[in-house]
């Protein structure tokens, strides 16, 4: 497979630039807007890190294999659209305070701390555990988040985060269900 360049963000030809990236404009939820700059710089890690949170999940998703087949891929199905729910969200709410979310991969992937997967395929138990330290690494940020959010005063924004740090944390639960399972094992381990 050959690898061919191309531009992977463009700008219009035509069109009126309504807002620039990386600034902040008055929102309608009364937030100063310094303040608001600091939410969104904070909300705009937990939408990178759940975009690529999202992204791992969808992977394992259409690679899982082995005896519990069924179940995890069901729930990998389940826990990437809640996660793509949680991101949208966060996207959302960012615009509401006067940001732009980050949404071309350069953006996304300077703000997130999730990483993603190499493109190979790797067997199931090390797959959930990456998507396990993903959601480690979101949860923490998402917490840290609450308490500085509830500090600048936007109880709106942290309680939507309590509430996503809720489905965070019972999908993370999950997973370690899933890693605790002896059928769980590696290829290798059955030769």
């Amino acid at each position: 497979m050959t690898k061919r360049q191309i531009g992977l963000v463009r700008q219009p030809d035509t069109g009126e630039r309504r807002q620039e990236w990386g600034t902040v404009s008055e929102n309608e939820l009364r937030i100063d807007r310094d303040d608001a700059e600091v939410i969104i710089d904070a909300l705009s890690v937990d939408h990178a890190g759940t975009f690529n949170l999202f992204y791992l999940l969808r992977k394992h998703y259409w690679t899982a294999e082995g005896a519990e087949f069924d179940e995890v891929a069901d729930f990998l199905a389940d826990a990437y659209k809640r996660v793509r729910t949680i991101n949208d969200d966060l996207a959302v709410r960012i615009v509401e305070l006067g940001g732009i979310p980050p949404n071309t991969p350069p953006t996304i992937q300077d703000h997130a701390e999730v990483h993603l997967e190499a493109e190979d395929l790797y067997d199931l138990r090390a797959s959930l555990e990456g998507d396990l330290e993903g959601y480690a690494t979101v949860v923490a940020s998402v917490r840290e988040h609450v308490g500085l959010i509830e500090d600048l005063g936007d109880t709106g924004t942290a309680e939507r985060l309590r509430n996503h740090l809720n489905v965070l944390e019972n999908d993370a639960h999950e997973i370690e269900r899933f890693l605790e399972d002896d059928t769980l094992v590696r290829e290798d381990a059955l030769e």
